[in-house]
């Protein structure tokens, strides 16, 4: 089959990541059968599984942020078991301190700036400080910058020894390159209803279920790519690996996808290239579903895509370490820690106590087997040479207790090139304006196109899920 031969279909799907996972699922239950273009070898892009020791754990993303239900609700159209993580507090680890962080609180920001947690954290001069700061009246419009908004309610020391960690861990980035609309929906409105910033959290945290702010599936979050593709197969679906879209065109009521083979990327934190045998497929219906440099090239010929610059994601890197080692068995911090930047006793960013984290997990581990991810690499920073020693000396002392390489009974390192690139207010704006001229694209009732994808959504799986879901719904 070539280009000049294209294969009619009921829908394309550019891109195997999770969210062209779930549209492709997603239109078997509309009663299509799409077809998946992947230009890796393997779908699920960052949530991956992998084993150590034997038992097979989550390399990529684990779990998903419950303030939206979608995922939890396709976990269960799925079958597939939510599991809650176990009840404990994050830590923060500083050069001078390591204390655990206040729970009633979105990323870093407290609720409760009295709060004994709060308190341990900043001390109480700088408590106090802060609270009279956030009871300052509020502007007629906050800062739409995380970083800006932390600073100018609640003050510098907030800022730095509560959100930037917390924000930094989860989102690879400074919060001032964070939009705070996309990170956490409705905050700044919150703020603005209640007159603080403090309260404003509080109101956010009150519209959430009560416990853990995240969830994941049983037996590990990578089981949800797999049967996704499982099930879309079975459903009529064709996923294609190792072939990449190079070419989009409109003809008619119909989208000509030109697909090609693929090389691998020189740089391999870039998609490989589309470079070998054509295959073509005409279809009313294209859900693109790949990262934002392929992506726009794409869409180049369809809409405007110019726009800002994209701010590189952090290089990631993980150190899994399986550890024979019943001293850990009192989980001395919790599910793990986040190391503040600038901090100069150890040079990872963030630990993970999977084991303690995930009850499944723990259940998979022999007695006195502890699963540990030691993570490295901040926005800005060059990669890190990353390797088992170095990280159990940072284990050790983020743990508080001397962990010998004799204890360790496997390990695996995980790089994650390229990933995770932040959501500025700019790149925001200029996304929802790439949305804006599909949507207006798609009234002409001609051939219909959708742009779906982590980068596309906003932030993380739980707004990545719903969006792909919706999308499709709004395609058939």
């Amino acid at each position: 089959m070539t280009s000049c031969d294209p294969q009619h279909v009921d829908a394309i799907v550019i891109g195997g990541g999770m969210a062209g996972l779930v549209a492709a699922w997603q239109f078997t239950q509309e009663g299509l059968h799409p077809v998946l273009v992947e230009s890796r070898g393997y779908t699920g892009g960052l949530v991956a599984g992998s084993t150590l020791a034997g038992i097979s754990y989550d390399i990529g993303a684990e779990g998903w942020a419950i303030r939206l239900p979608d995922t939890a609700e396709l976990a269960a159209e799925l079958r597939l078991t939510v599991e809650a993580p176990a009840a404990s507090p994050s830590w923060v680890y500083f050069d001078d301190a390591c204390f655990a962080m206040p729970s009633n609180a979105i990323l870093g920001i407290p609720a409760d700036l009295a709060d004994p947690a709060v308190v341990t954290a900043l001390g109480a001069e700088q408590a106090a400080r802060a609270a009279e700061l956030d009871r300052t009246p509020m502007p007629k419009e906050l800062p739409r910058d995380l970083g800006t908004l932390v600073a100018s309610r609640m003050g510098p020391e907030v800022l730095r020894r509560l959100v930037t960690p917390i924000a930094g861990g989860i989102h690879a980035a400074d919060p001032h390159l964070l939009s705070a609309d996309v990170v956490s929906p409705g905050l700044r409105a919150a703020a603005q209803a209640t007159g603080s910033l403090a309260a404003g959290v509080a109101l956010c945290r009150s519209r959430t279920p009560a416990g853990p702010a995240v969830a994941s599936v049983t037996g590990g979050m990578f089981t949800m790519p797999a049967e996704l593709r499982r099930q879309a197969e079975q459903a009529g679906a064709t996923v294609i690996t190792r072939v990449g879209a190079r070419e989009l065109t409109r003809h008619g009521d119909q989208w000509l996808v030109e697909t090609a083979e693929t090389s691998r990327n020189p740089d391999p934190s870039l998609p490989p290239i589309p470079d070998g045998e054509v295959h073509s497929f005409m279809t009313p219906r294209v859900v693109v579903a790949c990262s934002a440099g392929p992506a726009t090239k794409l869409l180049s010929r369809v809409i405007d895509t110019a726009g800002p610059k994209m701010v590189p994601g952090a290089p990631i890197g993980h150190v899994n370490l399986a550890l024979q080692a019943p001293e850990l068995d009192s989980n001395p911090r919790g599910n793990g820690m986040l190391v503040a930047p600038g901090t100069t006793t150890v040079t990872a960013k963030a630990l993970t106590h999977m084991s303690a984290k995930w009850p499944s997990l723990a259940e998979s581990c022999p007695e006195g087997l502890h699963l540990l991810r030691v993570s490295y690499g901040r926005s800005g920073e060059a990669g890190v040479a990353l390797n088992v020693n170095q990280a159990l000396m940072d284990a050790s002392i983020l743990l508080g207790m001397e962990l010998s390489a004799d204890q360790v009974v496997d390990s695996q390192i995980i790089h994650w090139t390229g990933s995770l690139a932040p959501t500025t207010p700019e790149t925001r704006a200029w996304r929802d304006g790439l949305h804006h001229q599909l949507e207006v694209l798609n009234q002409s009732g001609r051939g219909r196109i959708s742009l779906v994808g982590a980068w596309a959504s906003g932030s993380g799986i739980a707004a990545l899920v719903a969006q792909a879901r919706r999308t499709v719904r709004q395609l058939v």
